[in-house]
């Protein structure tokens, strides 16, 4: 033990170093997301959606639009607000106005519907990252 804290306080530089590494990762354990969100809970039980299934949940969604080749999305938790930012890889033939439009509605019914969410949805940001070319037809 002695020599580990003669490491520790040998110099100024090496106890900076410690401490700020010590405090960041207290910072990172306060602060991290929960791995599952509560979506309901009554005196028979809870309800919880993991936020991986969460994330296919709205993939799948954006997916299934025409014109839309890949989703990827990552969802955040600031008070009781759903930040929702998109990664999207389109055809060039999409149509993103109508998209965005379509999505930001769909997902916000995802939200409501199917999830059960009574709060206020936060921003929904989509952007597109990639355009892949149509296949080539016979």
């Amino acid at each position: 033990m002695n020599t580990l804290s003669d490491f520790w306080f040998s110099s100024p530089l090496t106890t900076i170093v410690v401490g700020g590494g010590l405090t960041l990762l207290l910072v990172l354990l306060v602060f991290r997301q929960p791995r599952s969100l509560p979506l309901a809970s009554n005196e028979n039980g809870r309800l919880l959606i993991s936020r991986r299934a969460l994330h296919r949940m709205v993939e799948a969604c954006c997916e299934q639009v025409r014109g839309v080749v890949s989703a990827n999305a990552s969802i955040r938790i600031r008070g009781d607000r759903f930040n929702t930012k998109l990664r999207l890889k389109v055809r060039p033939e999409a149509k993103l106005d109508a998209i965005q439009g379509y999505l930001t509605q769909e997902i916000s019914t995802i939200y409501r519907e199917n999830l059960g969410l009574t709060t206020e949805i936060g921003p929904i940001e989509i952007k597109v990252v990639g355009v892949i070319p149509a296949e080539p037809g016979f």
